[in-house]
């Protein structure tokens, strides 16, 4: 019974740790929305927070994480792939402003090509039968 206790006071330990693991280096190193942006040129937030979920969908839809466009040392410095990004970001606006204008359209985003993959596949799979 006791070798029960200490097995589940292990468990409860390793959870512990890795659950919070994340959560403490984040403090240590300072969250990149703690501060006002400095070098915005496309996008438009009141408070720095309000950029973490648009760089999450950024993320998700390009299936990368915040390196792969930006130094983590100098958040603003302008990279190839940060610069591609703005573009990016104006031609999905540009699509929703004039091509999509009926009623009920879909709206452009960055999955819509992307779907996870930093490049976009344009191959569409051959009809079936063929």
């Amino acid at each position: 019974m006791d070798s029960l206790r200490w097995s589940r006071g292990w468990v409860v330990f390793v959870v512990a740790v890795v659950l919070c693991t994340p959560w403490a280096l984040s403090q240590r190193r300072g969250s990149a929305f703690s501060k006002p942006p400095t070098n915005l040129k496309v996008l438009e937030v009141d408070d720095p927070e309000d950029l973490r979920p648009i760089m999450q969908n950024f993320d998700r839809s390009l299936g990368v994480t915040c390196g792969f466009c930006h130094n983590r040392e100098d958040w603003a410095e302008d990279t190839p792939h940060k610069e591609t990004a703005r573009k990016m970001i104006e031609m999905v606006r540009e699509i929703n402003a004039e091509v999509f204008t009926w009623e009920r359209a879909p709206r452009a985003t960055c999955n819509m090509c992307h779907n996870g993959s930093v490049y976009p596949h344009f191959n569409p799979p051959a009809p079936a039968g063929e």
